[in-house]
C-alpha cells in the first residue's frame, strides 16, 4: 500500500551537500551586537592563522618525534596489546605501574 504524504510537510528543493567550504551558519533571529561581531571576526582570523600555520607545525612535530626516535605510522591500543602478548608481555603484570610510583615516590 503506499503512503501518503503529509501535506503539511514543507517541501524543500534539493540543497548541495554541506562540507566544511559551504557550511550555512545558523539562522540568527536578532542581529549580531557589535561585540559579537568582534569577537567573531577574532575567531575567524584565529582559524584562518591556524590553516595556514598547520603545515609548519606538522613539520615540526615530525622532527620532534625524530629527535626522539620515534619512527613509523601510529597503531592502536589493540593492536600494541597484540603485539605485546606475542613477545611474551604479561598482562596481569604491574611493570609499568610500578616505575610510575618508583618516580613519585623520589
Amino acid at each position: 500500500m503506499a503512503t501518503r504524504s503529509n501535506p503539511k510537510k514543507q517541501r524543500r528543493g534539493k540543497r548541495p551537500p554541506q562540507t566544511r567550504r559551504n557550511k550555512r551558519p545558523p539562522q540568527q533571529s536578532e542581529p549580531m551586537s557589535d561585540a559579537e561581531r568582534e569577537a567573531l571576526e577574532v575567531a575567524e582570523e584565529i582559524l584562518r592563522q591556524g590553516r595556514k600555520d598547520q603545515p609548519i607545525l606538522a613539520a615540526g612535530f615530525k622532527k620532534f618525534l625524530k629527535q626522539l626516535g620515534i619512527e613509523g605510522k601510529p597503531i592502536g591500543a589493540k593492536k600494541l596489546r597484540e603485539q605485546m602478548l606475542k613477545r611474551g608481555f604479561d598482562p596481569e603484570s604491574n611493570e609499568f605501574s610500578k616505575g610510575i610510583i618508583e618516580m613519585r615516590e623520589e
